[in-house]
């Protein structure tokens, strides 16, 4: 949701910020990437960009394509099918790895749900690094097996 502070003054509802070196031992912080080299988590940091949010604002919508993955660093987000609330993330979850399917619609929407920081990795970049950091892959393929089941059910069911 956009504010009407934004709108009058114009201010963007997400900004790009962050530095790599920090973006990467942040990283480290989380169980998800604790097989990364040092390296590994410096590369990943450079090829994505690094956004915030004060206010909730949706990163992915259902039913349209694939483009990017994203990184939680701070904050949560909601994950919806249709109207139903069917999963809350947190920081160090990988959001959108449908993008690793291609010609694939995204089966969910995913909002943050207030201020939030996340790592964008466009589709191509994520080839690329795929290659690079198997340790990457392990992780996407770990986290598409724990989100496919979410995709079908209710969080309230």
């Amino acid at each position: 949701m956009v504010t009407w502070t934004q709108i009058v003054h114009r201010e963007p509802a997400m900004k790009s910020d962050g530095a790599p070196g920090e973006d990467a031992r942040r990283l480290r912080e989380f169980i998800a990437f604790d097989k990364f080299s040092d390296y590994e988590l410096e590369r990943l940091v450079r090829a994505a960009h690094h956004t915030s949010t004060s206010v909730p604002w949706p990163l992915i919508h259902e039913r349209t394509p694939s483009d990017a993955c994203y990184i939680l660093l701070s904050g949560e987000v909601g994950v919806y099918v249709g109207q139903d609330r069917v999963a809350v993330l947190g920081p160090g979850d990988v959001i959108g790895e449908s993008v690793c399917r291609p010609g694939k619609l995204r089966s969910a929407t995913v909002t943050t749900t207030g201020p939030a920081e996340v790592l964008r990795i466009e589709r191509d970049d994520l080839a690329s690094l795929l290659d690079e950091i198997p340790a990457l892959r392990e992780t996407m393929d770990v986290t598409a097996a724990r989100h496919t089941p979410l995709s079908t059910r209710p969080l309230n069911a």
